[in-house]
């Protein structure tokens, strides 16, 4: 019996897919998509990336007080990030009457917005192994991300219903052509097949994971499923899949501005790319190395923000007990750490100058009004 196969119109090409078989194809391709004067700059970059990746896995345990302050940082950062770094989507700056909303408005909107996005930053961060890569997964995800945007509610949570017509893409050119998302009656079978060759090729290990992550993301964008908040719910998914690839330090450092301080380097790499996608040889180098160069920087942030810091291991006992106490205290004083730890206040006063010292905690006051808090990361 010949198989029944449908059509799917995604750029200029008209994909025949048979069971997922050959979109899966032009997947896997793209991942060997690569000049080979790329790869050298691809593969230092992976190197730096899984050598911090293994430096913190296993020889490295910061203080938790202070990697608590790390990721409050990091997800206020990447909250006032993720309003600069897509092109489209959201309310225009205060004061830029083209949005044609109150200035007011404008503003609420965008720190509810952004309340939103740290929310489900903070959601991934917690229990990236609870949340599928799925339909229903990034339905949610966009549904949460738009509750505060004006416009149609109907289109929060919903795949694209028009065909898109984002202001950014060149008009009248070949690229232009090359460049065109996912007709709307094609998204839903593209995601299908998008979430199920992520799900299969990071589960085989037969590709890095970090490659995979860049195909899945430059394939998103691709498609750009929904009306508006392509990007801010790419970047939610990205992170979802880096630490459920064991990419534990994500949450201490914001990759959405390294995004962000890197716009325009970022985009032109992905419509770069995006233009060949479907191409019988795509040039996948400029988005590898874009993508990678963004969470290679990322680390290296990190790595900066852990300098001054000792190993958890070279703190004492006393130490540790005393920055244990700002879960309880905003401020503590050498009598309370005396007498929560039952030391004499010589010794606890000794503590604190160590952690002092260290910056994990800081001091304000003099004499018997002195008391600490919790050092802030820089």
């Amino acid at each position: 019996m010949r198989r029944s196969r449908q059509t799917v119109q995604i750029g200029y090409n008209r994909v025949f897919r048979l069971d997922g078989g050959i979109m899966d194809h032009r997947l896997d391709n793209r991942l060997a998509g690569v000049s080979p004067p790329a790869w050298p700059g691809i593969l230092a970059r992976i190197s730096e990336i899984d050598e911090f990746k293994g430096w913190w896995r296993g020889r490295h345990s910061p203080p938790p007080s202070y990697l608590g302050g790390l990721r409050k940082k990091s997800v206020a950062l990447s909250a006032a990030a993720s309003l600069g770094v897509g092109w489209t989507g959201l309310p225009r700056p205060v004061g830029d009457t083209a949005s044609g909303l109150p200035p007011a408005l404008s503003e609420r909107l965008r720190r509810a917005s952004a309340a939103r996005y740290a929310h489900l930053v903070n959601a991934v961060f917690d229990g990236p192994g609870k949340i599928p890569l799925s339909r229903e997964t990034i339905l949610g995800f966009h549904a949460e991300l738009m509750r505060y945007a004006p416009g149609d509610p109907a289109l929060r949570g919903a795949w694209r219903s028009l065909h898109d017509r984002s202001e950014y893409l060149p008009r009248h050119t070949a690229e232009s052509i090359a460049l065109r998302p996912a007709a709307p009656e094609s998204i839903p079978s593209a995601m299908d097949a998008l979430l199920r060759w992520t799900t299969t090729r990071l589960d085989s290990g037969g590709a890095h994971p970090l490659l995979v992550t860049a195909c899945f993301l430059l394939e998103f964008l691709a498609i750009r499923p929904f009306a508006s908040g392509n990007g801010r719910t790419s970047r939610l998914l990205t992170q979802l899949l880096l630490l459920r690839g064991g990419y534990g330090y994500l949450p201490y450092a914001s990759l959405d501005k390294v995004i962000a301080e890197r716009k325009v380097e970022y985009y032109l790499a992905l419509r770069k790319s995006q233009s060949s996608l479907h191409l019988p040889r795509p040039d996948m180098g400029p988005w590898f190395l874009a993508f990678l160069e963004a969470l290679r920087l990322q680390a290296r942030e990190l790595r900066q923000a852990l300098a001054p810091l000792p190993a958890e291991s070279r703190l004492s006992g006393k130490q540790e007990g005393a920055l244990a106490l700002f879960g309880r205290h905003r401020e503590i004083t050498n009598r309370l750490v005396s007498a929560e730890l039952g030391i004499p206040r010589e010794t606890a006063k000794q503590v604190l100058n160590r952690l002092v010292a260290l910056h994990l905690v800081s001091r304000a006051g003099a004499g018997r009004a002195v008391r600490y808090r919790k050092a802030e990361p820089a």
